[in-house]
């Protein structure tokens, strides 16, 4: 992952501070809704999410759907993906799929599979049919792998030959290695842009008689254990290979992730209820980052925990580690912020650390030709956000 906090910038005032590790060219296309760098196409394709009240005001697992549509594209950009399989991510459910009940194309219909190869064009839209119509659960094991009752481990695709799926409206059919690895690594993108633990369309909308209270607490889903698996099984088969989990060679066990989890959310709770100390916060975040080193957000805690006790080195050293992960992710896993939330917010921390640190006030102030002062009722010097955006830059 190589060395963070080692980019720096110039503050307002001349000094030079730490500003944390590079954002990739293709996460800030995303967050700041660049849409055509992340294909030429881009701002045309999310255009047609206007055709239909549905994308915008249908609540799916965690936000409105085509939110969920536009997150797995993007993450499917962000690691690089041919731009074919994240077109593919960005309709992904739309003829369905194995376990999603909702469709707004008919798989059945001509006219409506030339509609949305009209959007996404025709190998995209392929990949679109066959996910929403065959048994994604059986390509290379993945229902038993992702069942934490069975912790089953995947199959290897195979070299060559067709791999045979049962298929809703044929009833089975075979596919290539290729296409199985094309639609399980969307499958991936897909899970993780979604992975709580209380899923709307799946807890609630399909279920007559919900068990649980949507949205639930927000405490992150279990899910890199099968995701981490899941991803080496298909890397031989990936034309590129994302650089999570130690470029696909690496696996975080199903018992790491949760011991990892309740650690923090522990932490979580704990700061909510005023029960925990500051030392025993810390301990426990520790013990989750020990426990699951390829998620950022624990990182991001701790860096707070330094900048309240004005350890402020020790701060951007978290918060770089942490916003490195996301980088590398492409995904929240604590999904109680979204992705640019989380990352917006760890970058202001590192800058605000190294202006700290450096004896300055956190953030660039106005001065009077800017019409600096204070604001009314708190007295606190005005920022100016302009400059707070030169640095951040």
């Amino acid at each position: 992952m190589g060395r963070v906090g080692e980019r720096t910038v110039i503050t307002k005032e001349g000094v030079v501070i730490p500003s944390g590790p590079a954002m990739p060219p293709l996460i800030q296309a995303w967050i700041n809704e660049k849409w055509n760098v992340l294909d030429p196409d881009g701002e045309k394709m999310l255009a047609s999410f206007k055709t239909n009240t549905a994308f915008s005001e249908f609540s799916h697992a965690r936000a409105v759907f085509k939110d969920h549509l536009r997150g797995t594209w993007a993450t499917l950009s962000a690691w690089g993906q041919d731009p074919t399989i994240a077109r593919a991510g960005l309709f992904h459910t739309g003829f369905s799929g194995d376990l999603f009940q909702f469709a707004f194309f008919d798989a059945t219909s001509e006219v409506h599979r030339a509609e949305l190869r009209k959007i996404i064009g025709e190998e995209a839209e392929r990949l679109v049919y066959l996910f929403g119509t065959i048994d994604r659960g059986s390509l290379a094991n993945l229902s038993s792998v992702i069942d934490p009752s069975i912790l089953g481990q995947p199959m290897a695709l195979p070299d060559s030959g067709l791999i045979n799926v049962g298929q809703r409206i044929h009833g089975s059919m075979g596919i290539s290695t290729k296409d199985a690895a094309r639609i399980l690594v969307v499958t991936l993108a897909d899970y993780m842009d979604q992975a709580v633990e209380i899923n709307g369309w799946r807890d609630h909308h399909q279920v007559d008689a919900p068990l649980a209270l949507y949205p639930g607490d927000g405490k992150p889903a279990t899910f890199l254990y099968w995701v981490s698996s899941m991803f080496c099984a298909i890397r031989p088969h990936l034309d590129i290979v994302p650089s999570l989990f130690d470029r696909c060679t690496s696996v975080i066990s199903y018992e790491a992730e949760r011991d990892a989890r309740d650690a923090y959310w522990s932490v979580v709770l704990g700061e909510a209820a005023g029960t925990m100390s500051e030392l025993e916060q810390e301990a426990l975040l520790r013990s989750a980052v020990q426990a699951n080193r390829f998620v950022g957000e624990p990182h991001i805690l701790l860096a707070q925990l330094a900048f309240r006790r004005g350890l402020y080195e020790d701060s951007v050293k978290e918060a770089s580690i942490g916003l490195e992960k996301l980088y590398t992710l492409a995904t929240a896993w604590d999904k109680r912020l979204n992705y640019d939330a989380w990352v917006a917010f760890s970058r202001l921390l590192i800058l605000r650390a190294g202006r700290k640190s450096a004896g300055l006030y956190s953030m660039p102030t106005m001065d009077d030709s800017e019409g600096g002062g204070v604001n009314l009722r708190g007295n606190l010097p005005l920022v100016s956000l302009r400059e707070l955006g030169n640095e951040l830059a």
